[in-house]
C-alpha cells in the first residue's frame, strides 16, 4: 500500500490491476457499505453455525441455556467460526472470497482515484489523522447506520439484542479481526489518546445507562462533522458555526505596517512552521493587526484562515477549552490555519485559575497547521504540547509613520467621500490609534456625514474627531470624569506670557510628529515621549479652564482623575488603580488631568516606618508611569513646593497661574456676564475688581449667586445683588466684610450680615 492512502488497503496485493477511479465520494461510500454488508452476512452465518443466535420470537430479550452452552463450547482463540463439516461452511467460504474480492476491487479503485487526483473523504481522513486500517473500518461501520437504517437492524441481529442498534468495539473487532489475540492487540485503537476518540472522529453513546458498560460493550457513534465530511458536505461543525469564519486571506506581508525587524521575524516563523505547524502567540492592543499577521502568514502558505472568536463561544453548551479540539479538527479538515481571537476573554490575568489555563494551552495541538492565539494582554502559557514549536510576539501600537500610512489607506478606500480639507497627517499625529480602530472610526465618520447631510455626505475632520471621541475606551470613563470643554482662548483671562506658554504647549503637541518621527528624535529617546505639563497657582486662577481650552484646541477629550477613587489606604491598591488609568488612557486618546496633584505626587519623605516606605514606593511608581506614558498629562497644584523634585525632570512645561491683578479681575467680571443677562445700569465692575482681591473661581461663584438673587426678585441684576453675593463669598473664605472694602455699599449689607 502506498503512503498516500494510509489505513485503506487491508486486503490488497501489488498484483491487483488498477480499476476505474470512483466517480464521487458517494460512489466510494456505497462500495464500502456493500463490502460491510458482506462482512455482516458472513458474521451472521458464523453465529448461526456456532448456535449463538436463536430463532424464536423472544430472541435478544433473554439468554437461553443453549446460548450459554454454545459460548462455553467455543475456544478462546476464535470467534465462533463454523466447523468445516457445517452445512454453512461452503457459503462461508464463498462469502469470504466475495468480501476479499470486493475489498481488493475497492482498494484498486482507491489507488486509481488517487492517481487521477480525485479526493475521497475517507482516504483524506486517513491521511490527515494518520489512521490505521482498523480506524478506517471503525469509521465506516459507525457511519453506516447514519447512511442506511437497515444496518441498525443488522447490528441488533448480530449483537443478539434488539436494543443495540449501534456498533460496539466488540462488534468491530469481531468483523475485522481473525482471532481474539488480534483483537486484544488492537484494543488500544479505542483508548482516549488514540485518534478515533482524541480528535475526535467517533464518540461513545452519552446515555447514562451506557456509561456503566465496559469498553467493548459501549455503543459507538460517528461524529456528525465527520459524517458530513464523508458525504462531502461543506460547512463547519454545527457547534462551531456561531463563532467561526473561514477566510481566504488576501493580505501580504508587504501590506503590513509593522517594524521591519518584527515583520522579518514573523515571516521566518511562518516559514519554519509551514510543514509541521506550531503555536504563535500574538499579544497587542485591540486593532494592532494580530489578525492581519495571521492572514499574511496564511497567504504566504496559500492556506485559508479559520477565525474563531473565543468571546462568542456558547459556554453553556461547549466549554471553551473543550472547543479547542473541535477547532483544531475543523482547521485540519479545511486545510486551514487557525486564529483564536480574544484569548484573554478565556484566560484573563487571573492567577487563581491555573488549572483552567493549563487545560486551554495543553489542548492546542497543531498538526501540520499554525494556531495563532491573539490577545490584548500578555499571555504566558504555562505549558504547551510536548514537541510543539511555540513562539510569542508583542505587537506594538503603530508609530506615526505607520499611522499616517493607515489613515492614507483608509482615505483611499473611501475615495471622493473625504472632503478636500481633511489632512490625515494631522490625524495621525493627534490620535494614537491602531489600524483596526482607524477602520472603525472611518466607518462611523461616514455614517455621521450621511446623518449630517444626506444630500452631500462628505466626511469632514469634525466627523472623524467626533467618531474618535465616541469610540474612546469606555474603561477610562469608569475611572475618571470626562470634562465638558466649552471655553475658548478668548475666555481665558491671564497675563500674555502665560497665554504664550499655553500656546507653546499646544504647538508641542501639534508638531510632535515632525520632531519625533521626521527629524528622528524618537530614536534618541527610549521613553518620555509624552507631554507632561504642570499647572501651578492658587485655586480658581484658571488651571482647569486652561486644560479644557487645550483639549478643545487639540480636539481631544479631557478626563479629570478622581483622586478619591484612586488613593487607597491599602498597600498596593493605589498603584493598581493608577496602572489601570494609564493603561486605559493609551487607547483613549485623551488628556489626563490630575487636579490637586500634590496629594498624589507629593514629596517623598524620610523613611521612619513601613507606611513611609510604601508611600515612597507609590511616588516612585508614579514617576515611572509618567515617563512611560506617551500621551498628554496635566498636573495641577496649588502648592508647587509640595511636589517631589523628581517630577521636575519629567515635566516638559511648567505654567505659573498668577493671582489676577485689578485689571485682569475687571476683565473676568465683564467676561462672566452673558449677552442675554439683564444687567442694570448701576453695576460697577471696576469697583468690584478694584476693591476685592478674588480669583476667577470666586468671581464666577459671585456672578452666579447674584444672578440667582435677581431671578428670585424678578428683575434686573443690580449692583446690590453683586454686593450681597460678594459678602457671602468672603464669608466662605473666612473673611469678614469691612467698610474699607465695601465703602458706600457697607450699610447695604451690614444688617444682612
Amino acid at each position: 500500500m502506498s503512503s498516500s492512502s494510509p489505513g485503506i488497503a487491508r486486503v490488497a496485493s501489488p498484483e491487483v490491476a488498477l480499476s476505474s477511479p470512483f466517480a464521487s465520494a458517494h460512489e466510494h461510500l456505497l462500495a464500502e457499505l456493500d463490502w460491510l454488508n458482506l462482512l455482516l452476512h458472513r458474521q451472521v452465518l458464523r453465529l448461526r453455525a456456532a448456535s449463538l443466535l436463536r430463532e424464536d420470537q423472544f430472541r435478544g430479550l433473554y439468554i437461553s441455556d443453549e446460548e450459554v452452552d454454545a459460548i462455553l463450547a467455543q475456544r478462546a482463540s476464535g470467534y465462533g467460526a463454523a466447523p468445516d463439516h457445517s452445512v454453512a461452511a461452503p457459503l462461508l467460504r464463498d462469502l469470504t472470497r466475495q468480501s476479499q474480492d470486493s475489498r481488493a476491487e475497492i482498494v484498486s479503485r482507491i489507488h486509481a482515484s488517487i492517481a487521477a487526483g480525485k479526493i475521497l473523504p475517507l482516504v483524506r481522513l486517513a491521511q490527515l489523522f494518520s489512521l490505521t486500517e482498523l480506524d478506517c473500518f471503525a469509521l465506516l461501520i459507525c457511519a453506516a447506520p447514519e447512511l442506511d437504517t437497515r444496518f441498525e437492524t443488522l447490528y441488533a441481529y448480530v449483537q443478539n439484542d434488539v436494543t443495540r442498534k449501534r456498533p460496539s468495539a466488540d462488534l468491530i473487532f469481531k468483523l475485522y479481526c481473525a482471532t481474539q489475540e488480534e483483537s486484544l492487540a488492537k484494543r488500544r485503537a479505542f483508548s482516549p489518546d488514540a485518534p478515533l476518540l482524541r480528535v475526535p472522529l467517533l464518540r461513545f453513546s452519552g446515555d447514562p445507562q451506557d456509561r456503566e458498560l465496559g469498553l467493548l460493550s459501549r455503543p459507538l457513534r460517528s461524529e456528525p462533522r465527520i459524517l458530513d465530511y464523508l458525504l462531502d458536505h461543506p460547512g463547519p461543525d454545527e457547534r462551531l458555526r456561531s463563532f467561526i469564519h473561514l477566510h481566504r486571506p488576501q493580505r501580504a506581508f508587504a501590506n503590513l505596517h509593522l517594524p521591519e525587524a518584527l515583520k522579518a521575524d514573523l515571516e521566518n516563523a511562518g516559514r519554519s512552521m509551514a510543514d509541521h505547524g506550531g503555536v504563535v502567540f500574538l499579544n497587542g492592543p485591540k486593532g494592532a493587526g494580530k489578525r492581519s499577521i495571521a492572514e499574511a502568514i496564511s497567504h504566504a502558505q496559500r492556506r485559508p484562515l479559520l477565525v474563531a472568536d473565543l468571546k462568542l463561544v456558547p459556554t453553556d453548551t461547549l466549554p471553551t477549552a473543550g472547543a479547542i479540539p473541535f477547532l483544531c479538527r475543523e482547521a485540519l479538515l479545511q486545510g486551514a490555519n487557525l486564529f483564536l481571537r480574544h484569548a484573554e476573554s478565556v484566560l484573563g490575568d487571573d492567577s487563581s485559575r491555573p488549572q483552567k489555563n493549563a487545560a486551554f494551552f495543553e489542548s492546542l495541538a497543531p498538526n501540520g497547521f499554525i494556531i495563532f492565539v491573539g490577545g490584548d494582554s500578555q499571555l504566558s502559557p504555562p505549558s504547551v504540547p510536548k514537541g510543539c514549536p511555540c513562539l510569542s510576539f508583542a505587537i506594538p501600537n503603530p508609530d506615526f509613520t505607520h499611522r499616517e500610512l493607515l489613515w492614507g489607506e483608509a482615505f483611499q478606500a473611501m475615495g471622493s467621500r473625504v472632503a478636500p480639507g481633511v489632512d490625515y497627517t494631522v490625524l495621525a499625529n493627534k490620535f494614537v490609534l491602531t489600524g483596526g480602530e482607524i477602520q472603525n472610526i472611518c466607518c462611523e465618520a461616514a455614517n455621521r456625514a450621511i446623518l449630517r447631510d444626506p444630500a452631500d455626505p462628505c466626511i469632514h475632520t469634525s466627523d472623524i474627531e467626533t467618531a474618535v471621541r465616541s469610540q474612546s475606551n469606555p474603561g477610562l470613563r469608569r475611572l475618571a470624569q470626562k470634562v465638558n470643554c466649552v471655553h475658548e482662548w478668548t475666555d481665558l483671562v491671564l497675563p500674555p506670557r502665560v497665554v504664550q506658554q499655553l500656546q507653546e504647549v499646544c504647538a508641542a503637541e501639534k508638531y510632535r510628529h515632525v520632531v519625533y518621527s521626521r527629524w528622528g528624535f524618537d530614536r534618541r529617546l527610549a521613553q518620555g515621549k509624552g507631554l507632561n505639563t504642570l499647572f501651578c497657582g492658587p485655586s480658581g486662577t484658571g488651571k482647569t479652564m486652561a486644560s479644557g481650552i487645550l483639549a478643545r484646541e487639540l480636539s481631544l477629550d479631557l478626563y479629570k482623575i478622581d483622586l478619591s477613587a484612586v488613593v487607597s489606604k491599602y498597600i498596593g491598591e493605589t498603584e493598581k488603580q493608577l496602572s489601570q488609568i494609564f493603561h486605559e488612557a493609551r487607547s483613549s486618546n485623551a488628556i489626563l488631568f490630575f487636579d490637586e496633584a500634590d496629594a498624589l505626587f507629593g514629596k517623598r519623605s524620610e523613611v521612619k516606618d513601613a507606611h513611609d516606605r510604601y508611600a515612597n514606593v507609590e511616588v516612585a511608581y508614579l514617576l515611572q508611569k509618567m515617563e512611560e506614558y506617551e500621551g498628554i498629562v496635566i498636573l495641577a497644584t496649588n502648592f508647587r513646593k509640595n511636589m517631589d523634585d523628581a517630577f521636575t525632570r519629567r515635566i516638559h512645561y511648567i505654567v505659573e497661574f498668577p493671582f489676577p491683578d485689578a485689571g485682569l479681575r475687571e476683565r473676568i467680571w465683564k467676561g462672566l456676564a452673558p449677552p442675554n443677562a439683564p444687567l442694570a445700569a448701576d453695576v460697577n465692575f471696576a469697583f468690584l475688581a478694584r476693591q476685592f482681591e478674588l480669583t476667577g473661581g470666586n468671581i464666577r461663584n459671585i456672578a452666579l449667586a447674584a444672578a440667582f438673587r435677581a431671578a428670585e426678585a424678578g428683575g434686573e441684576i443690580r449692583m446690590e445683588h453683586f454686593i450681597f453675593a460678594t459678602a457671602r463669598e468672603l464669608q466662605k473664605l473666612g473673611r469678614l466684610p469691612t467698610r474699607a472694602e465695601f465703602r458706600e455699599y457697607y450699610d447695604l449689607i451690614r444688617s444682612a450680615m
